[in-house]
């Protein structure tokens, strides 16, 4: 039974750590004072929350989830830091020789969940591009020579200190001398008591889902197992594995929109964009309001230098979801392409009453602006 405890407390710790950002220990030795947490975060700071961000993505976080981690850190969480931070970040990445593909992926799949919900919008949108930009980098080079999970550029966890092994039992007695972790606990995992019981019987349950998800991706059974292998096969940047994982989900159901949306994801960053349009198509045929796949189609046509044709994506998004300022802005950048200037301007105007913070658009509005003055 004791392994069974480590492995339960060791799990709790792995979840405080993706939460909160720090250890259980200094979450119940109340370590956080107000006035630390109204200190501005340091780039180490960031660079220690995204790393658990891109952990928590690596282990299948969905778009909710991944907006309540910003909502968590509170003022913390807002955008515009984090979008200056992540432009510092992509700098010292893009400046790295070292391999960071799975860096890429992990920044891609962050995008494409933050995309989803206005909040994080903007730092979705940014941390594509980043991943995006990385990604191309890597791909240009004629062989990626893998040197290990952790080669610098991306991020490395903190050592851990020696862990203490709690029972169920010393957990609940810990949780009745500490209401506010009680509190914490509660809150992130969704139940609305805060008895101590009631939160270890939900951290075990919890910790039961994750074992039996594991042993489903060990051994793939049904269309959603291969499905989640997949998205951990993505987010460590094996995106020829998790094609090959979803082409199997798609086999046991064809009808799995999900599963062709991603596939066609997968394939358009590994730049084979044909395949990654008919991927989006079936996609697409499957569930016609599934905005983001003909946005991702858009951005498969640009590459392709289809102008007309990416736009036309992007005008059904828009059709879809008129407040998806990100359509908006990809429209504005094909319509630069095609010279058309005053058009562009516009679309990013529309980008910009939907989120007047969104900066990429305010600077191509600036530079095209300036263009046509001279």
């Amino acid at each position: 039974m004791q392994g069974l405890f480590k492995s339960i407390w060791q799990w709790i710790q792995q979840f405080f750590r993706q939460i909160f950002g720090v250890s259980s220990k200094s979450s119940s030795s109340h370590s956080g004072s107000q006035e630390d947490s109204n200190r501005p975060l340091t780039d180490t700071d960031y660079e220690f929350l995204f790393s658990q961000l891109l952990e928590g993505i690596a282990h299948g976080w969905h778009e909710g989830r991944v907006l309540k981690y910003f909502e968590d850190l509170g003022e913390r969480g807002k955008a515009k830091p984090w979008i200056a931070w992540l432009q510092r970040f992509g700098e010292k990445a893009m400046a790295s020789s070292a391999p960071n593909l799975q860096l890429a992926a992990r920044m891609m799949r962050l995008g494409e969940l933050a995309r989803s919900f206005s909040a994080t919008e903007a730092i979705g949108e940014t941390a594509y591009e980043i991943g995006r930009r990385i990604y191309n980098k890597e791909a240009e080079s004629a062989i990626w020579e893998y040197e290990g999970p952790d080669v610098e550029g991306v991020i490395s966890q903190p050592t851990p200190e020696t862990e203490e092994i709690l029972t169920p039992e010393q957990l609940n007695e810990r949780l009745q001398q500490d209401p506010e972790l009680a509190q914490q606990l509660a809150t992130q995992l969704g139940i609305e008591s805060t008895s101590p019981q009631e939160i270890v019987n939900s951290l075990m349950a919890q910790f039961q889902a994750e074992t039996d998800q594991v042993q489903a991706q060990t051994n793939p059974e049904t269309e959603q197992d291969w499905f989640n292998l997949g998205l951990q096969q993505a987010s460590q940047g094996d995106l020829e594995g998790a094609i090959a994982s979803w082409d199997q989900a798609l086999a046991l159901n064809p009808s799995f929109a999900q599963g062709w949306h991603n596939r066609g994801s997968a394939l358009g960053n590994l730049g084979r964009f044909e395949e990654a349009i008919d991927s989006f198509d079936r996609a697409i045929y499957l569930d016609a309001q599934d905005f983001q796949a003909w946005n991702l189609k858009g951005h498969a046509l640009y590459n392709l230098e289809q102008w007309e044709g990416a736009i036309t994506c992007w005008d059904k998004a828009l059709a879809v979801q008129p407040d998806y300022y990100q359509a908006w802005y990809n429209r504005g950048s094909a319509l630069e392409q095609l010279g058309r200037h005053q058009d562009a301007i516009a679309s990013y105007h529309q980008a910009l009453e939907i989120q007047p913070d969104f900066e990429l658009a305010l600077s191509r509005i600036n530079e095209l602006t300036s263009q046509d003055s001279n």
